[in-house]
C-alpha cells in the first residue's frame, strides 16, 4: 500500500501544475501597420524627384506620430533615433524608425494603429512637398496642402451659346467683338470622348460664327490627358518644356508640329487661370506662354507641373510620388510648386472682361 501511494505521489509530482507565469499576457499595443509604412517610405525615398533624404523623411514621420500622441493627451518621450542623411532607402534606419514608433504606440493606448500609421505617412510625405505626392485611403493626405481661394466654377459670361455644356464641362459662347469664350473642366480622353476632337469642333463652329480670337477659361480645370497636344494645335513645333527626373535633366518637350491647325485657326489667344485645379491646364498654358503664343490672365496658378508614379498597396490604399517636374525651356522659369504668373493680373470677377479687352486690342492691332 505504501509503495502504491509513493507511485501515485511521484506521478503527481511529474505531472506538476500549469506554469501560469509563463502564459503570454494580452497586450493592447496597436499594430503600427509596419508593412504599409515600409512601402510608403521606400516609394518616397526611391522615386521622389526632389531626392528627399531618408533622414528627413523618417525624422518627420517620428515627429508626426509624437505630435499625434500629445494632441490626444498621451506622452511621447521616446528619443528620435540617429538616421543617415542620404537620398536613398536605408532599411536599417527604417527598422530603427519602426521600433521607435512601436514604443510610442505602446505608451499611447488611446491611439489606434490606423491613427499612428496615418500620422507617420503624413509626416513622411510632408518632408518633400509636391502636389503630385499624396496618399489616399478614402481620405486624401497631400504632401503640399494649399489653400485654394479662386472660383472652381465661375459663371459663364453674357453671349450667344454655341456649344452646350457636355460631360467634360465643355461649353462655348460668342462674346462681343468676335471673341470665342471656351471653357472645360477636364482634359478628358476616354474610349468614347476625346476633348481634343471636341474642342476642334468648337473652334470650327466658332469660326463659322465669326470668331476673331480664342479665350480659354481654364479656372478649376482638374487636368487629364494631352494638354500639350491641344496646345500644339496653335504652335509650330517649338521646344518649350524642360523635364527633370531624379537623376537630372531628362530632355525638352516640343509642340507636335503635325498637330498645328490651318492658318484660319491661328487667332490671338488668352488663357484664364487661377489657383483652382491645376496640372493639365498649367501644362497647356506653359506651352503657349513659353512660345509667346498666348497671354495668361488671372491669378497665379497652383504650381502642379509634373508627373507621378502611383503604388497600390495590399489594403487598397494608394501612395503617389512625383517623378518628373516641368519648367520653361525658353525662359528657364521654374513652375512646379511655384505656379505660372499671369501676364495680366485679374481677380475672378473681372478676369473675362480683362482678357476680352486685351484680345479686342490684339484684334484691332494694338
Amino acid at each position: 500500500m505504501m509503495r502504491y501511494l509513493a507511485i501515485v505521489l511521484l506521478a503527481a509530482a511529474c505531472t506538476g501544475v500549469p506554469n501560469v507565469v509563463s502564459t503570454p499576457r494580452p497586450t493592447n499595443t496597436p499594430d503600427i501597420q509596419r508593412a504599409k509604412l515600409d512601402l510608403v517610405y521606400s516609394a518616397l525615398t526611391d522615386q521622389d524627384v526632389h531626392k528627399v533624404s531618408s533622414k528627413k523623411a523618417l525624422e518627420m514621420a517620428v515627429e508626426a506620430v509624437r505630435a499625434e500622441a500629445r494632441r490626444t493627451g498621451g506622452k511621447a518621450d521616446i528619443e528620435t533615433p540617429a538616421f543617415q542623411d542620404a537620398s536613398e532607402t536605408i532599411f536599417p534606419d527604417f527598422r530603427k524608425f519602426a521600433d521607435a514608433v512601436s514604443k510610442i504606440a505602446a505608451e499611447n493606448p488611446q491611439l489606434s494603429g490606423d491613427d499612428i500609421a496615418l500620422a507617420a505617412v503624413t509626416g513622411m510625405l510632408r518632408s518633400s512637398p509636391d502636389c503630385h505626392t499624396y496618399y489616399f485611403d478614402g481620405r486624401r493626405v497631400d504632401s503640399r496642402p494649399v489653400e485654394e481661394t479662386g472660383m472652381s466654377d465661375p459663371p459663364a459670361p453674357q453671349g450667344r451659346e454655341i456649344w452646350p455644356r457636355d460631360e467634360a464641362g465643355l461649353t462655348a459662347r460668342m462674346l462681343d467683338g468676335g471673341i470665342a469664350w471656351i471653357r472645360f473642366i477636364e482634359f478628358r480622353v476616354t474610349g468614347t470622348y476625346d476633348i481634343r476632337a471636341k474642342v476642334k469642333a468648337v473652334l470650327e463652329r466658332a469660326l463659322a460664327a465669326g470668331a476673331k480670337a480664342w479665350l480659354f477659361d481654364l479656372r478649376g480645370n482638374v487636368g487629364g490627358n494631352g494638354p500639350e497636344l491641344m496646345a500644339s494645335s496653335f504652335m509650330n513645333g517649338e521646344q518649350v518644356m524642360t523635364v527633370d527626373v531624379r537623376t537630372g535633366r531628362a530632355g525638352v518637350r516640343a509642340a507636335v508640329r503635325e498637330l498645328r491647325l490651318p492658318d484660319e485657326y491661328q487667332l490671338p489667344i488668352a488663357v484664364i487661370l487661377n489657383d483652382r485645379g491645376g496640372s493639365g491646364p498649367e501644362v497647356f498654358a506653359l506651352f503657349l506662354k513659353e512660345a509667346k503664343r498666348a497671354t495668361i490672365v488671372g491669378k497665379k496658378s497652383i504650381g502642379c507641373l509634373g508627373a507621378t508614379s502611383p503604388t497600390r498597396m495590399p489594403d487598397g490604399s494608394l501612395i503617389s510620388v512625383v517623378v518628373e517636374e516641368y519648367g520653361g525651356a525658353v525662359t528657364g522659369t521654374k513652375y512646379n510648386n511655384l505656379g505660372i504668373e499671369p501676364d495680366i493680373a485679374a481677380d475672378d470677377a473681372s478676369a473675362i472682361k480683362v482678357a476680352s479687352d486685351h484680345l479686342l486690342g490684339r484684334i484691332a492691332g494694338r
